[in-house]
């Protein structure tokens, strides 16, 4: 068995060669060396190979999704060990496991199914000779059903950690528990946010490199600059969205508990009465006391977008909205507007989970000339995938997370306020060509009264379905479990 692997890997190096040497492969390579990560590589190597767990940050598009495992995987095939190198990279959600999985094997000249495969519910594309697979955290949870120890593999990349979804910390969990028993095993946790500290100490003190990214400088406009720029008048009715939208917040804030609804309106009121505005307008401050902080207001966004495409220079937009339904109702309502609607001046995309690999390839895609492209995306924007053109970003503040119904004892997904962390990931997103622009939705006394970072869904969701897995998965006592978790939930929950 080995000699047939010793030939598997002789027969990698060759191709790998004969790619890297060819014409596209050297204009590939070319590129690949202009992202921050490269500067970082023979270090990255050095203390992956040194130690069992290490945790990498990096500014979003450093290049450390795609080129990290990468890294790893031409550096055992160029040593003549490709064969013997298997190495899973989870990742938060299936669009952005599928969209780096094309790219990676892309950039090593193969068809996806080869040398790089994905894994995702119900879809996958990989074969017996891949080395390098990209799949979702609960992917890597069902294969721990069948397999505790993960036999055969010798990498694990666990994506996107500052997230901090209910899958991925229990995953952490298990991983943790694993290292004593394969001491070969490497596992590396990357992040786009810089609180790598806190994961660092979870696994005893683990090494943190940080991959410094380059962004344009990106101007920040909060509400009260919004309304001053576009001259937009808030009042108690424009803020009802159509399409039945504020019905549908009707309904959310009433299954939303009521302390935690009073604390959010409480803490909203009490950051407006604190500011001061006088250098604004008094059209700008009337409409501040007008802001309905409950409502997304699609008005404000057609408006913003209108001055976009109207006054602003060219470069694409991107839209942050809560969820699927909110980036349906928007889309109509824009088709319906003479500018935003005429396909012939904008392009209009959506980008959310569960769209079709068709609709997805469109969004990395640059428009046509003087058509302004604006995709309407939910914060799996934020970090999971990078489109290379926006250049002005638009937050509505929200992102829709899973929360107790104290009510009706079930989960439900709600629309929250993001934390400071998202914000500046939003906007970060704006300066990846050229010096952008950020138009948050929210007045800046309310960003500075943001958390710094979102509470993990561990401690904010019902703990059912996480019980049945504890148990499925044969890990001990629940309660034993769950008190090894990076923040343990109360042990009445």
């Amino acid at each position: 068995m080995e000699k047939v692997l010793q030939r598997q890997s002789s027969r990698m190096r060759n191709f790998q060669r004969s790619w890297q040497e060819s014409p596209d492969g050297r204009r590939m390579l070319d590129f690949r060396k202009s992202l921050p990560a490269y500067k970082e590589k023979e270090r990255l190597l050095s203390a992956i190979a040194r130690n069992q767990v290490i945790v990498i940050s990096g500014e979003t598009g450093c290049g450390k999704t795609t080129q990290l495992p990468q890294y790893i995987l031409e550096s055992e095939i160029e040593s003549g060990r490709g064969a013997f190198c298997s190495i899973i990279c989870t990742q938060p959600r299936r669009i952005s496991a599928m969209a780096v999985a094309e790219r990676v094997s892309t950039e090593r000249g193969e068809p996806l199914g080869e040398s790089v495969g994905y894994k995702v519910r119900l879809e996958g594309m990989k074969g017996k000779n891949t080395h390098l697979l990209f799949c979702t955290s609960g992917i890597l949870l069902r294969r721990l059903l069948s397999d505790r120890n993960l036999n055969g593999i010798t990498h694990v990349f666990v994506d996107e950690i500052h997230e901090r979804g209910m899958n991925e910390d229990f995953l952490l969990i298990v991983l943790k528990d694993l290292l004593p028993r394969r001491r070969d095993l490497r596992l590396i946790l990357m992040s786009a946010t810089l609180n790598a500290e806190l994961f660092s100490n979870y696994f005893g003190g683990a090494p943190t490199i940080h991959i410094p990214g380059f962004t344009h400088p990106v101007r920040a406009h909060f509400l009260e600059d919004v309304l001053e720029i576009t001259g937009y008048k808030l009042t108690t009715f424009n803020q009802l969205d159509d399409y039945g939208q504020d019905k549908l917040w009707k309904t959310q804030r009433q299954l939303m508990p009521r302390k935690r609804r009073n604390q959010i309106t409480a803490l909203v009121e009490d950051a407006l009465t604190k500011s001061s505005f006088e250098h604004y307008s008094s059209r700008a401050r009337d409409s501040l006391s007008c802001w309905t902080p409950d409502c997304i207001g699609f008005n404000l966004i057609e408006a913003v977008l209108c001055h976009i495409c109207r006054k602003e220079r060219q470069g694409a937009v991107l839209v942050f909205m809560t969820g699927w339904d909110d980036i349906n109702s928007l889309k109509d309502q824009l088709k319906a507007h003479p500018l935003l609607g005429d396909p012939n001046r904008v392009l209009l995309l959506t980008c959310h989970g569960s769209m079709a690999t068709s609709e997805q390839k469109l969004i990395f895609e640059r428009a046509p000339p003087n058509i302004r492209k604006i995709v309407l995306a939910t914060n799996m924007a934020e970090a999971s995938i990078t489109i290379n053109d926006i250049v002005f970003v638009v937050d509505c503040g929200k992102a829709k997370e899973t929360t107790y119904d104290a009510l009706n004892n079930t989960p439900c997904l709600l629309p929250s306020w993001i934390s400071q962390a998202s914000a500046r990931q939003r906007r970060g997103r704006a300066g990846r060509v050229q010096p952008g622009e950020c138009f948050h939705l929210y007045p800046r006394c309310v960003y500075e009264a943001f958390a710094e970072y979102q509470l993990p869904e561990l401690l904010r969701t019902p703990l059912n379905s996480l019980c049945l897995q504890i148990k499925s998965l044969q890990l001990g006592t629940i309660g034993e479990f769950l008190s090894s978790a990076l923040q343990p939930p109360e042990p009445l929950a």
